[in-house]
């Protein structure tokens, strides 16, 4: 029997070490694409040539609609910006896209404008349209040129659009759904308002088995209409329109908050397409003043006294008022009858102080209007008031002549009866 020679303990520590660190380094290398293709990124969801077949030497179009691979998660921020005149140096938010440049690769067909640097992010849900201006070669044929798209720290893009110049050979057709909207100008917090999502199909074929899902992306917004949509056919040239309706949360923040709509649909060979629309929801909150209470110093008003009146004025709506002023009319008393609050808060309230001089005894009635700002503009609010002034307290006088009588009663008496005695 042969025996292998025994190894050295170092010379298998040694080994062991190196596999350790090898298989380290090969799982290392594993996570880096791993964690790159992780990172967001768009697809080219959709393109258009115009015209659809060009003339060898003419001038057309190509259009590529970009979309973000990053599903909608509730809260996500909806920022795209689009800079092509610098370097956007504004930090990434977490989920976005970067694109940091949008070319259109061709040999044979000349690209005649759509060098796109630093477009800027884009967001889950979103979508943007980049268009290049093209000239068609002198031969005609079928042309492949493709659009390439860099990603910042993701995976790029390389999509080849076919171009027909000239030829016999017709590019199969293809539908093409436009998803237009029609969102109301704003929305106060606690009401509920319409949508209307209109669906035109601009391309050359049928678009079938369309199914549209409606997601609203915040938790402030509620649909109370139907989430899901099917359409069997839409011709080339076809509209359809879908009616949707939401309620919205009293506290829902003010701002843009997103709605997604997902279009998908097939054409005639089976192919699937699929769009995301985002719906912006303008939400602005609307300010509404009223008297919160009423304090008069003193709290008993006499004729003639000084009286310091302070009425408490509330913002009992879902945004800012600006500009607060509140005045005092009809009231006559002299005095100062304006008084000028600046800022209100929802749920707060700010004094209204005016200084003035009780005349006679009797009811004042007054009028205090509150003038004010909020996003719809300038607004004025009236409430009829009335202020009470007692005649003047007569009592302490009275007491001090009765007392007077009496002492001077009790006073006369004692002296007659010490003359009497006398």
């Amino acid at each position: 029997m042969i025996q292998e020679p025994e190894t050295a303990p170092g010379r298998s520590m040694g080994r062991r070490t190196i596999g350790w660190i090898s298989g380290m380094f090969i799982v290392l290398l594993a996570l880096i694409p791993a964690a790159a293709a992780g990172a967001p990124t768009v697809i080219v969801s959709n393109y258009t040539v115009t015209p659809a077949v060009l003339m060898p030497g003419d001038e057309g179009t190509i259009t590529v609609v970009l979309t973000s691979t990053a599903s909608m998660a509730p809260g996500s921020p909806l920022d795209l910006r689009v800079d092509t005149g610098g370097v956007n140096t504004s930090p990434i938010t977490p989920d976005n896209a970067y694109i940091e440049n949008v070319l259109l690769r061709s040999r044979e067909i000349e690209v005649l404008s759509g060098s796109f640097q630093d477009v800027g992010e884009i967001g889950p849900g979103q979508s943007l349209p980049i268009t290049f201006q093209v000239r068609a070669p002198g031969e005609e044929g079928i042309y492949f040129p493709e659009v390439w798209v860099s990603v910042r720290d993701a995976t790029g893009v390389r999509y080849p659009v076919p171009v027909n110049v000239g030829s016999a050979y017709a590019l199969a057709k293809k539908p093409s759904l436009r998803v237009e909207r029609t969102v109301p100008a704003s929305v106060d917090p606690g009401d509920s308002f319409g949508v209307t999502l209109t669906l035109y199909n601009d391309g050359e074929a049928s678009a079938n088995d369309i199914s549209v899902g409606i997601n609203a992306s915040s938790d402030s917004i509620a649909s109370t209409s139907p989430e899901s949509y099917y359409i069997p056919v839409l011709r080339p040239g076809e509209e359809a329109a879908l009616n949707l309706s939401f309620g919205t949360d009293p506290g829902a923040p003010l701002g843009l908050l997103p709605v997604v709509a997902t279009v998908d649909y097939r054409s005639a060979d089976l192919a699937v397409f699929r769009q995301v629309e985002t719906i912006g929801i303008p939400i602005v909150g609307r300010a509404d003043m009223s008297v919160a209470s009423i304090r008069t110093e003193p709290a008993r008003i006499t004729a003639g006294d000084p009286v310091g009146l302070t009425i408490r004025i509330e913002n009992t709506g879902t945004a800012d008022a600006t500009s607060v002023r509140a005045t005092i009319g009809g009231l006559s008393l002299s005095g100062t009858k304006e008084a000028f609050l600046g800022t209100i808060e929802p749920g707060n309230d700010g004094p209204a102080v005016f200084n003035l001089q009780a005349g006679e005894e009797g009811d004042y009635p007054y009028t205090l209007a509150i003038q004010y700002t909020d996003d719809y503009g300038a607004h004025t609010t009236e409430q009829a008031l009335n202020l009470v002034v007692a005649g003047s307290d007569r009592a302490p006088a009275l007491i001090i002549a009765v007392v007077a009588i009496v002492v001077v009663i009790a006073a006369a008496l004692y002296w007659y009866r010490r003359r009497k005695e006398e």
